[in-house]
């Protein structure tokens, strides 16, 4: 393993997240916050930057040596050691400007580099020194509030992405293996849109800054500040979900849920079928079995919603004047709701308009938790619950910022699956299991069937975990820890979208945090660091 390599492509994260902080405090702490909030923030980007440019100083490849070698294991523990230390630099900010303990400073710059928008942050949150944060999340600074924004746009596209940019201008080798640990979902030959790799990874980043800026000034249209439009402009296209206002999207009116609604779609698709149809000026992504899944997924879910919001809407926001709406009115209430929550969850952004659990409840319908404070709905919709459930396990497409298990992988197993039965009729087929009508090798099946059991273990034993150390609900630990793996931000019980993670301890807020980043990383990039042979020679 060669450890000077990893450090030196580290340094290159180090420096890109100390810039970045550097120009948040200098900006937005400038125009809209004291200057005391804003130095402060200033002298704490120094701390990224100084130990980026230490290390890239010392582990630098001397000018007469030969290029750094690499391999498998040094691309995964690259990529894996990346987003571990990131998360730890990216939390001082939280920590210096707005005194955040160091866990929930982990844990909320873990959820923001991961795109889960999961939060801690809310008005009962415990800061250092025995102070509490009055006032909750619009109390913090706009720096603050902007680095949040920040972590999930960097977190996006993958801050690998960066690297492997600036690889071929350091004369390394690796820049195969970090594409292959960061980029999520099965992989074909496809999916490399032009010979050479650092000029797809281009071509990439500056689509993601194209739909980020049409995006922006879409919000601002639609009735956003400027200041709320970048933000949500970040948020949106990463699929994080961080917001700048405690009721999330619940705070915007229709023109732009709608315009949010659209954009969290078009950012849980594969970014490659996008320039294909730049680059060919041929419209070709119904072509692609996974965005044709992804769109049927997206209309039934929808669908079936809406139509149990119109049967039973309840008296709870958003529906608490819903009979004095027309017809028109209500349909449009109902399946801009729907449209919203359907989006935000398979996307995994993580954005909400109001809570789902409280759908077509009524007031006599509570039943308070003495434990939590939480009240469960007796009423309410389960429907739409199980629903929203299971469309938090394929998510987006692969290529894509969403998280989750990806489409892909779900049609290779439906396909499998349909082939083992079929192969009970008919011993002797060979199986022909195909994606894009490219067919897949066995292992590559095998590997898919292997993640699956992965993921589903994973899910299971955090779950478990959370129980034993929180001694809450089942329904808010398997929400928790599928939240968590998937990458979508709120859960279930205790972590619906009228609650944030604050309550919990800190054992389960890094048992989170380590999740999302594992679910973020396709599970195998953290896993492989935790076997003892990966580490010898």
């Amino acid at each position: 393993m060669n450890f000077s390599a990893i450090t030196y492509v580290l340094s290159l994260l180090w420096m890109l997240l100390g810039l970045c902080m550097l120009l948040v405090a200098g900006i937005v702490g400038g125009i809209y916050d004291t200057p005391r909030q804003a130095w402060t923030m200033g002298l704490t980007a120094l701390v990224p930057l100084a130990l980026g440019v230490t290390a890239f100083l010392f582990f630098r490849r001397k000018q007469d040596s030969t290029a750094m070698s690499s391999d498998r294991r040094m691309g995964y523990a690259t990529v894996a050691l990346a987003w571990l230390s990131a998360s730890v630099l990216g939390a001082l900010p939280f920590i210096t400007v707005s005194q955040f303990t160091p866990v929930d400073a982990i844990f909320e710059t873990a959820s923001g580099l991961t795109t889960t928008g999961a939060s801690i942050i809310d008005d009962t949150q415990k800061l250092l020194y025995g102070k509490t944060l009055e006032g909750g999340l619009e109390s913090l600074p706009r720096c603050i509030l902007f680095w949040r924004s920040t972590l999930n746009w960097l977190g996006g596209v993958g801050i690998v992405y960066f690297v492997l940019l600036v690889l071929p201008l350091l004369h390394l080798s690796q820049g195969k293996q970090l594409y292959n640990a960061e980029v999520p979902g099965i992989k074909t030959s496809g999916d490399q849109l032009t010979p050479r790799l650092n000029s797809s990874v281009l071509y990439i980043l500056l689509l993601y800054i194209a739909i980020t800026a049409t995006a922006g000034v879409t919000y601002w249209i639609c009735g956003m500040s400027p200041f709320d439009a970048i933000n949500h402009a970040f948020t949106t296209i990463s699929t994080g979900g961080f917001s700048t206002k405690a009721a999330s999207l619940g705070a915007f009116g229709p023109a732009v849920q709608w315009s949010v609604t659209f954009f969290m779609l078009v950012s849980a698709c594969n970014f490659s079928l996008y320039l294909r149809f730049i680059i060919t000026r041929r419209f070709s992504c119904f072509r692609d079995e996974e965005f044709r899944f992804f769109c049927a997924m997206i209309l039934a879910a929808t669908a079936i919603i809406t139509f149990c919001l119109m049967a039973k809407p309840g008296n709870k926001e958003p529906f608490s004047n819903v009979k004095d709406l027309s017809s028109i009115q209500k349909f449009e209430l109902c399946l801009r709701t729907a449209a919203f929550h359907v989006a935000t969850v398979g996307s995994t952004t993580g954005f909400t308009t109001s809570n789902y659990e409280t759908w077509g409840q009524d007031d006599r319908d509570d039943n308070k938790d003495n434990h939590t404070g939480y009240k469960e709905p007796k009423g309410g919709l389960p429907t739409v619950l199980i629903i929203l459930g299971i469309m938090m396990l394929p998510c987006g497409c692969g290529g894509s910022t969403a998280g989750g298990m990806k489409c892909s992988r779900l049609i290779v197993l439906a396909k499998q699956l349909l082939y083992e039965i079929k192969h009970c009729i008919f011993p002797r087929s060979l199986p022909d299991i195909r994606l894009n009508g490219e067919r897949l090798d066995s292992d590559v099946v095998a590997k898919t069937f292997a993640f699956t059991a992965l993921y589903i273990c994973i899910f299971i034993i955090v779950a478990v975990l959370l129980t034993l150390a929180e001694q809450c609900s089942l329904k808010t630990a398997l929400g928790t820890a599928l939240s968590a793996i998937s990458n979508v931000g709120p859960g279930f019980g205790h972590t619906c979208p009228a609650y944030t993670f604050s309550w919990m301890t800190d054992f389960s807020k890094c048992l989170s945090a380590l999740t999302m980043i594992t679910g973020r990383l396709e599970l195998y990039t953290i896993l492989t660091l935790f076997i003892p042979s990966f580490w010898r020679r």
